[in-house]
């Protein structure tokens, strides 16, 4: 994977300037600074470094809330929930997405309905 010169930076300031909070178990790693501005509500800041491609749905739900600020603590592994389910990809524009099956094809019972199209 080829960094840029963004990325390169944003490392170096979250090691110099940003307090590490925790990894979760997908290895994006959290921090939190104490950047008190009108910005951010006069709370910390905190942000994720994500480990290979950047995408939101990779964060799982307890760190989640924590950098939503819905929770104050940073969680842990430890207090994980036996309900909660593992990390599935967005896989929107991958050859694996859902794909739409018409059921007027498979079943040949008269529907009333249909799915509309631009062409109609």
């Amino acid at each position: 994977m080829k960094l840029s010169y963004n990325s390169i930076f944003f490392k170096f300031y979250c090691l110099f300037f940003a307090k590490n909070v925790g990894k979760d178990e997908y290895g994006n790693i959290y921090y939190t600074k104490k950047n008190l501005s009108r910005k951010n509500n006069y709370r910390e800041r905190r942000f994720v470094l994500y480990k290979g491609i950047v995408e939101a749905s990779k964060v799982p739900q307890e760190w989640n809330a924590w950098l939503h600020h819905a929770t104050e603590t940073p969680p842990s592994n430890q207090n994980k929930l036996s309900w909660f389910k593992d990390h599935s990809p967005n896989l929107t524009g991958s050859p694996f997405a859902y794909e739409y099956k018409d059921k007027k094809k498979t079943k040949k019972v008269k529907n009333i309905y249909s799915v509309w199209s631009p062409d109609e």
